[in-house]
């Protein structure tokens, strides 16, 4: 065998093993999207318990218990790395780190009427056994997608009279569009979700409008009796 033959038959074996190992990693990823369906549609029941504090508190309480189901599959996912770093495979669960946070987000601001910061983020998320790391732009990505889901509850919060739940949503959104604002966004991924913040910032104002003009036109009607 020439030296160029045996050194292409070395790296077909690396080749192999590398795959092997991106297989496994693949393999204990997958064990994510059942646990991020269910986050989210237990999310999806902030919507049906609005003004109902004790069933919102319960919705809260299950999803709470939720993040706590992940902390075997990251461990799962640590050992299937090996010795490789981790951020060498981050794609392969990026997308569903990012929806863990953005319900995080959701779950501790109607808890605190507070952003949850990154620290915060991996303790929910049970992120501090493993190895699997959280970096600010996957944790800005995920909270980017939570002014979306409170504008919803903005108009959600407005129809059934609601109106300081309204209030303190568009507080917090306009204060994190504001504060998205300062910074200079190089990442054309989150450059694009900062700009549903925007999206949801105009929502809310919209309905924030509408209450005001129809509240203007009650008052008036009964001053006309």
């Amino acid at each position: 065998e020439s030296t160029m033959e045996t050194y292409f038959m070395e790296v077909q074996k690396v080749l192999e093993v590398n795959e092997k190992r991106r297989e496994e990693i693949n393999s204990s990823v997958r064990e994510l999207q059942p646990v991020r369906r269910q986050l989210e549609s237990l999310l999806e029941k902030i919507h049906t318990t609005v003004g109902d504090s004790k069933a919102q508190e319960a919705v809260l309480k299950a999803v709470s218990e939720k993040f706590l189901t992940l902390k075997p599959i990251w461990l799962l996912i640590d050992k299937s790395i090996g010795d490789d770093p981790c951020e060498r495979y981050s794609q392969m669960w990026n997308s569903s780190l990012c929806a863990f946070v953005t319900c995080a987000v959701i779950v501790h601001w109607l808890q605190t009427k507070e952003l949850l910061s990154r620290d915060q983020a991996k303790k929910v998320l049970v992120l501090n056994d493993a190895r699997i790391p959280l970096d600010f732009e996957q944790y800005l990505i995920g909270v980017c997608g939570a002014p979306k889901e409170l504008a919803r509850l903005a108009v959600n919060s407005a129809s059934h009279g609601k109106y300081d739940v309204l209030k303190d949503i568009s507080r917090f959104v306009t204060d994190l569009y504001a504060g998205f604002r300062l910074l200079n966004l190089k990442n054309d991924g989150l450059r694009r979700k900062f700009d549903s913040i925007k999206y949801a910032v105009q929502k809310i104002e919209e309905v924030t409008y509408d209450v005001k003009v129809r509240r203007l036109m009650d008052d008036k009607k009964g001053d006309d009796k």
